[in-house]
């Protein structure tokens, strides 16, 4: 339908302000002829009534400036206007009333088919929208970016710029972005329009981050080396991946290039302190982080193995390969820190030679089983404690089970299994120099008993050793000076007698003390005389202090037939027997004895109970026949008479006579009296035996 009058005059008289917006246009679009189209057919009658009543002021003075402007605007970067002009071949801009129900802009531009629209509300409400629409925002462009991305990229060029020009600083090699990578991240990192409008702005940040670290952690020449060494293409890329757990930021180095993954954009100066060391490859066994770790640590081993070598004069050293061999063993938050946590284990480990090598003894075995003068590591699951030590091929073995309680190195006693010649191991050889002077002390006295130098056969401690238990052996020292010392009590208590000193000495003529192990013995501690040497047997290792109470004297060998208990017997009991003897004189007027070979000659015959107890037995029944004799012969001196007519040898004489029917009988034969028994058992009967019918 053709527009009425005034619709037609309207647009007459203002068409001026349409050719000075082509105008503008073209100027903006470097000479680029554009139109812009209204179909007044489509147009006119879905406006609003008073919009038709001035379509030309509405469209062409009004609307028209604000669509040249916001060419004009859009045009001002080359980029964009290159763009713009790619996209509307058509070179013009058709204006479309917009009856989308759901519309709720005013104006709106669109790019269809090579064309630009411009979409309106039929109430042609805030004009100026058209003149501030930003344009850039939905001008299609070429490739994996939109326009507004690729004007935000431009935009940080510089910023890219100092960043890879910070890199190459500490590098020495150009850098730049795996630009292929940042496209494939783009439609699935970049999800939103704000985040893909400030894609630059985001990878301006990022690239700062990562130079920032770069230049902080290659201030070490070895990681500098080695980031080199795995970066040679001098080129960053990124990965997007959702399920990454290791952060939201992750580093990784693949075929020559920094790859760096995200899990999402967010945080991203994570990338200023990731720790790449730790993922950094590097020849050899030790990851970058472990290798920089040990390095410095060097000035720690060195201080340890220095300290060790006050103490053994020698140079000390640790065994590389034996580090290398463990180190796969340890826990991952252990590998980053494997120069601190051995500078550890070397420290406490100087702190135990130091302390332990203060004595001649041990060192000079220290020294002799470590001529390698090396500390050689070894990881086993299985090993007896958290740490062990142990000497193999000259070298110093330490043992762990996993990296725990260090500080077990500076009390590890290595003492009980460093290697010495001999039978003694090198704690017991120890433990026997610190009971030297209570071992001195011990003989000393047992000297002023004896007047003689006593010693302990140490050949014979050699052959008992091996039989103690093993907590027994590194006491050896402690256990036999105390045994010594209990001996020694023993000696000087009964040794006062000097018939038991007179038969010690005879029967120790070596004044030597010999130890033995027998378990089958009767008791834990028994003495015997063999060889001129005292010889001390055990069964085992357990009340020691039986050696100061154990009856020597019963097996101290004697000459003649008793033994010296008996004949010591005797001698106590010989105040008594002499008392019944005087008795007898004082009835009788003669001095009377017992004849001491009968005594020997009965004495086998008693049971060994009474043996060691024969002066009491046979003084008791030496008063018995005191009072016998006493009683019969004081008031009645034909008795008396016949007695001592009988008895002219005013001697007794013992017999043993197994077969007689009675305990005990008397008889008198050739001047003597003769008194038999047939056991010792009711020797009282002796006080009572009526003698007067044998006279």
């Amino acid at each position: 339908m053709p527009l009425n009058l005034v619709a037609r005059k309207s647009l007459r008289d203002n068409e001026e302000h349409l050719n000075k917006a082509h105008e503008e246009i073209k100027n903006a679009l470097n000479g680029e002829e554009w139109i812009i189209e209204f179909d007044w057919d489509a147009i006119f009658d879905k406006v609003d009534e008073h919009i038709k009543k001035q379509l030309g002021e509405t469209f062409y003075k009004n609307l028209c400036p604000n669509i040249s402007k916001c060419i004009v605007n859009a045009a001002k970067d080359e980029l964009t206007k290159e763009s713009i002009i790619n996209a509307n071949t058509a070179k013009k801009i058709v204006l479309i009333v917009n009856e989308d129900a759901k519309n709720s802009a005013y104006w709106k531009y669109e790019f269809n088919n090579g064309q630009l629209n411009l979409l309106f509300k039929k109430g042609c409400c805030n004009l100026s929208d058209a003149g501030n629409f930003q344009l850039y925002k939905v001008i299609p462009s070429e490739g994996a970016y939109t326009l507004p991305t690729r004007l935000n990229l431009k935009k940080n060029q510089e910023r890219f710029q100092v960043a890879f020009e910070r890199i190459k600083a500490v590098t020495n090699r150009d850098w730049s972005f795996d630009e292929a990578s940042m496209e494939a991240v783009y439609p699935t990192g970049f999800e939103t329009d704000s985040q893909r409008e400030q894609f630059g702005d985001t990878f301006a940040q990022i690239l700062e981050y990562i130079a920032q670290n770069i230049e902080k952690r290659c201030k070490d020449d070895m990681t500098l080396e080695s980031f080199n060494e795995v970066t040679a293409n001098g080129r960053i890329s990124f990965r997007h991946n959702p399920k990454q757990t290791t952060g939201y930021w992750s580093w990784t180095f693949s075929n020559g290039d920094v790859v760096v993954s995200f899990k999402s954009i967010c945080n991203v100066s994570e990338n200023a302190n990731f720790d790449f060391i730790k993922v950094l490859p590097v020849p050899g066994v030790f990851s970058l982080a472990a290798r920089l770790n040990m390095k410095e640590n060097q000035e720690k081993f060195d201080t340890a193995f220095e300290r060790i070598k006050e103490t053994t004069k020698v140079d000390w050293s640790y065994e590389q390969e034996s580090i290398e061999q463990v180190y796969p063993t340890l826990e991952d938050r252990n590998k980053e820190r494997v120069g601190e946590i051995f500078a550890d284990v070397f420290k406490y480990a100087a702190d135990n030679i130091q302390k332990r090598c203060k004595d001649d003894t041990t060192l000079e075995a220290f020294v002799e089983a470590t001529s390698n003068a090396k500390i050689v590591l070894r990881q086993n699951p299985k090993a007896s404690g958290y740490w062990v030590w142990s000497f193999e091929g000259g070298n110093l073995i330490i043992t762990f089970k996993s990296i725990c309680n260090v500080s077990d190195n500076a009390n590890f006693d290595f003492i009980k299994v460093l290697p010495v010649p001999g039978v003694f191991s090198l704690a017991a050889k120890i433990n026997l120099k610190e009971n030297q002077e209570k071992f001195n002390t011990a003989f000393e006295r047992i000297k002023e008993a004896t007047k003689v130098d006593w010693s302990y056969d140490e050949q014979s401690l050699e052959q008992v050793y091996p039989t103690l238990e093993e907590r027994n052996k590194e006491r050896i020292g402690d256990l036999f000076s105390e045994i010594i010392r209990y001996v020694a009590d023993n000696i000087v208590k009964r040794c006062k007698d000097d018939m038991i000193l007179e038969s010690f000495l005879e029967a120790t003529s070596n004044a030597k003390i010999v130890f033995r192990h027998n378990a089958k013995a009767n008791g834990y501690w028994n003495w015997s005389f063999e060889n001129n040497d005292l010889v001390i047997t055990f069964k085992s290792i357990c009340n020691v202090s039986d050696n100061a109470n154990f009856d020597f004297i019963k097996v101290l060998p004697s000459p003649g037939v008793l033994t010296l208990a008996s004949r010591i017997n005797l001698k106590e009991n010989q105040e008594k027997i002499n008392e019944s003897f005087e008795k007898i004189k004082e009835v009788l007027g003669n001095d009377w004895t017992y004849e001491e070979s009968s005594l020997e000659q009965v004495y086998p015959k008693l049971e060994e109970h009474n043996k060691p107890r024969v002066g009491d037995v046979f003084a008791e029944i030496i008063r018995y026949i005191s009072q016998n004799i006493v009683k019969r012969c004081k008031d009645d001196d034909m008795v008396k008479e016949g007695f001592v007519e009988a008895t002219s040898n005013c001697k007794i004489i013992f017999q043993h006579v197994e077969k007689q029917n009675t305990y005990w009988v008397w008889k008198f034969d050739n001047g003597n009296l003769i008194v038999s028994f047939k056991s010792i058992c009711n020797t009282s009967d002796n006080a009572n035996f009526n003698f007067e019918t044998l006279l």
